[in-house]
């Protein structure tokens, strides 16, 4: 199995790719609710203190102030404080232009 293409990036070895991600989850500033927009939490604004001063966000490499990338193992939910990855919350999908 080859190994994935690493960058650096901010100082972090990531794997190739991931920096974009990153800056395009500074875009995502809410999730839809139930017709409103629920502001999403920043890393360094949750519960849990994952040591956000020293170090990125574990898994998806943010850093303190920055939205989680789609999926992060570590986004905390806006409406239940949980782990969104896998809370009862329920969101709708953006809708996207055609």
């Amino acid at each position: 199995m080859t190994q994935p293409k690493m960058t650096l990036y901010r100082g972090v070895s990531m794997i190739e790719g991931w920096p974009e991600k990153i800056m395009a989850a500074q875009e995502i500033v809410s999730l839809p609710h139930e017709g409103r927009a629920i502001p999403r939490i920043r890393y360094g604004d949750e519960h849990d203190d994952w040591g956000v001063d020293q170090n990125t966000c574990p898994d998806c490499r943010v850093l303190k102030g920055e939205f989680h990338v789609p999926s992060c193992d570590f986004e905390e939910c806006p409406i239940c404080g949980g782990q969104l990855l896998c809370c009862d919350c329920i969101f709708e999908d953006p809708v996207e232009d055609a």
